[in-house]
């Protein structure tokens, strides 16, 4: 993985238009580098053909045909200043790397150590920041995707962690995916990752070069319910976005997943029927402690069958009455939406329509409902046609949903200062004024009418898209995994 950082960072083609490229680890495990156009979307890993090339296939998980191969240009002490796009037929472009502070660091609260990475703008500070969450799973810094370098390239220091328990972070961890463990802990979901998460919002707030009211957060899945939390726990976050994360109760998830990827993976009616059927047994099961020998019996008779694709979560793992009863009480049950009424930070929600692990609809419309209730005045929810759960379109996978990374940033220019000298070259300009100077009072409630203004949701129900063959195998055990994920 250190031998892939010299790439790293944000590149800029001229004017607005800035390219990233990620360190990214894939579900396999395999580290690569990742290639972003914030202009067009397109989002692809690189594969490498030379010790300083690296080629681009036709979507995300094809390799070939090849269609674009990036040259980087390497200065004396081997760090890339530049890098050169040679597309198939077409002609050479050069994009030079733009300045950054990437550093190591460690943040302590407690017995936990959470080891991470803090890319800063070179510019003089302070910077306004945001802090990016994990889906579920056991997920590190390289997680991420596209978005730890799209955040720095708007003029945002980007704080990223290894999760509690992973790569070079201390501790255990405790999320929607950790299913039936054999120590069942006293601690609650998901309140271990919201005490991680303020760890980082104080951490952020002592470094110098850092706007200490002006840090807010971004999550994918579990990570954006989780931003949610963390504002509804602290009035300091700036701002929240949660991309594609649950609003209700993670049981009611976990029955919609159930049912949308049998589906996906093209099961019959009466498979996918049935897939929910025993669904809700063992839940029912989990959250009354009744007719557990019943269920055995169900489930032998299922993976009996040669059907164990019917048993959704951890359903196949559980051992023990005691175990389904503490999955219930200290994970399924939880639900983010009564906190909501404690946020008055400006959210903005968005979502997939072709999401097969979030209710898009229903989550969009939950979350918007209750932070309203609870007088939130700055609530933007959206729903991108033919996306999925990583906003990236679908079925083609080729990368970001049309204008993802356009929405996200003329919604934070809206509401973030930004330093003069990464906002004005910006072609966006937010509510009629010039980005990189702070909106007065008229200029803010424009905006908050405004985004009172954008709840769209594109059709009245799911329909979930076809997927390629390794979204369709995706285990349904867990909530989300990484950028990744359909």
């Amino acid at each position: 993985m250190a031998a892939l950082r010299p790439y790293t960072g944000v590149y800029r083609l001229g004017g607005d238009h800035r390219l990233g490229i990620d360190r990214f680890i894939s579900d396999n495990g395999d580290s690569t580098l990742l290639f972003c156009d914030y202009a067009t979307g397109l989002v692809r890993p690189l594969f490498r053909i030379s010790p300083t090339e690296f080629a681009m296939g036709p979507s995300f998980a094809v390799r070939s045909p090849v269609e674009l191969v990036v040259e980087f240009q390497m200065d004396g002490q081997g760090d890339a200043q530049g890098l050169t796009m040679r597309p198939t037929g077409g002609a050479a472009t050069f994009a030079a790397k733009q300045p950054s502070r990437d550093e190591e660091v460690v943040l302590r609260h407690g017995d936990i150590t959470l080891a991470g990475t803090l890319i800063a703008p070179a510019t003089p500070g302070p910077h306004p920041a945001i802090v990016l969450l994990h889906g579920s799973g056991p997920l590190t810094r390289h997680s991420f995707g596209p978005w730890p370098r799209f955040f720095n390239s708007l003029g945002l220091a980007v704080l990223v962690f290894d999760k509690r328990g992973t790569g070079a972070s201390t501790g255990v961890r405790l999320d929607a995916s950790t299913g039936a463990p054999a120590t069942l802990s006293p601690r609650y979901y998901p309140d271990d990752l919201a005490d991680d998460a303020l760890a980082a919002l104080r951490f952020l707030q002592g470094r110098p070069a850092i706007e200490r009211k002006q840090i807010g957060f971004w999550g994918s899945s579990e990570g954006g319910m989780l931003a949610t939390q963390v504002a509804a726990r602290s009035k300091d976050v700036a701002f929240a976005i949660d991309s594609s994360g649950f609003m209700g109760p993670l049981w009611e998830t976990l029955l919609y997943q159930a049912g949308a990827l049998a589906r996906g993976r093209g099961a019959p009616d009466v498979d996918v029927a049935e897939t929910m059927a025993f669904t809700r047994m063992w839940m029912e099961v989990a959250r009354t402690g009744k007719g557990y020998e019943q269920f055995l019996t169900r489930r032998q008779a299922i993976i009996a069958s040669g059907r164990s694709s019917l048993l959704s979560y951890e359903s196949g793992n559980f051992t023990s009455l005691e175990q389904m009863r503490w999955v219930w009480t200290h994970i399924l049950d939880f639900s983010p939406l009564p906190a909501l009424g404690r946020v008055k930070a400006p959210v903005l929600g968005v979502w997939g329509e072709a999401d097969p692990l979030t209710d898009a609809p229903k989550a969009a419309s939950a979350m918007r409902e209750a932070l309203s209730k609870g007088g939130n005045r700055d609530v933007t929810v959206k729903i991108f046609p033919s996306a999925g759960h990583s906003l990236m379109e679908t079925p083609s996978r080729k990368g970001m949903a049309p204008g993802v990374f356009d929405y996200l940033r003329q919604w934070l220019f809206a509401r973030v200062r930004l330093s003069p000298v990464i906002a004005d070259d910006m072609t966006w300009r937010a509510s009629q004024t010039r980005p990189g100077r702070d909106l007065g009072r008229e200029d803010r409630r424009e905006a908050v009418r405004t985004s009172l203004t954008e709840f769209q949701v594109f059709g009245a129900a799911l329909r979930l898209k076809s997927f390629t063959t390794s979204d369709r195998t995706r285990t349904p055990a867990r909530i989300s995994r990484s950028f990744n994920d359909p």
